[in-house]
């Protein structure tokens, strides 16, 4: 993605002061690209990589950031005190019929301040967004969802690992979530997402161990899916920054799988034995 500027640092810092939110709404213009794409998945899944990957298109406007952080009308989980654990407040990040027109042209005159005119397709990330498919896919003109997909263990690992309890809910969960609820915040997603698909005409679904694995094959995939060039295989041999660190592409699950204890793979198991097995990932014991 493009470096920060100093209105992106600017908005994103101040975005919930009403005053700096308006003036961005005034200045900002409806923006019509040809596309939407919206890039959906569980909390580290890989979909940074996915996103920083396909930054490397100049067909594609990628956001600088996530879309939720550009804009004051798509609340997060973490407005409700829920650190990537959008499961728990859904309810909460709803968007009413009553809000859709206003919410939409909200949305988009803040984002056209961090949009490239000359490209046709914008591409979004954000992962609480997967619960609103629905809601952009009846609501906006020619969107596409890529839906990333990772092994459940090591998505699990990493939630809980990296997602600590925010102030509201640190006195019923100490320093860090109980494994059981990272682990059903991944099933809740792929729960979501497949509910969705059948109201969805242009949806990809791409597994974070083949796009490591095979990662021209899977970008060629998904440049044809979005119908632009393929992405020279060259850009895709460098180093990709992902939240502050800089590596090539490559499976990072058995990092993950290392920090699981027997006892913690057994509970995914007992929690997640359907969609484990669903999804080809499913191992008896670590």
């Amino acid at each position: 993605m493009a470096k920060k500027t100093f209105k992106h640092r600017f908005f994103t810092r101040f975005k919930n002061s009403k005053f700096l939110a308006d003036l961005f709404y005034l200045t900002g213009s409806e923006i019509k690209p040809e596309k939407w794409v919206f890039i959906v998945g569980c909390y580290n899944s890989g979909t940074t990589l996915l996103t920083e990957i396909l930054s490397k298109s100049n067909e594609l406007d990628v956001l600088p950031d996530e879309g939720v952080m550009l804009t004051d009308v798509l609340p997060r989980p973490e407005d409700f005190g829920w650190r990537r654990m959008w499961y728990k407040c859904e309810s909460e990040m709803k968007i009413s019929n009553a809000e859709i027109n206003s919410v939409l042209k909200r949305m988009k005159r803040h984002w056209s301040h961090f949009t490239n005119n000359k490209k046709k397709i914008i591409v979004e990330k954000s992962i609480s967004n997967s619960a609103r498919m629905e809601f952009f896919s009846k609501n906006l003109d020619n969107v596409y969802f890529i839906h990333l997909i990772r092994d459940g263990y090591a998505v699990t690992e990493g939630i809980q690992r990296k997602a600590k309890p925010m102030e509201e809910v640190k006195n019923e969960f100490g320093s860090n979530y109980d494994i059981s609820l990272a682990v059903n915040q991944w099933k809740r997603s792929l729960e979501v997402i497949n509910n969705a698909k059948s109201n969805i005409s242009n949806l990809i679904e791409v597994k974070y161990e083949d796009l490591t694995s095979s990662p021209k094959t899977q970008i060629d995939r998904i440049t044809s899916f979005l119908g632009i060039s393929p992405i020279k295989e060259e850009n895709l041999s460098g180093a990709f920054e992902v939240h502050g660190n800089k590596k090539k592409i490559s499976n990072q699950n058995e990092k993950s799988y290392s920090r699981l204890s027997e006892s913690d793979w057994q509970l995914i198991n007992k929690l997640a034995e359907k969609e484990l097995i669903q999804y080809g990932y499913f191992k008896l014991t670590k």
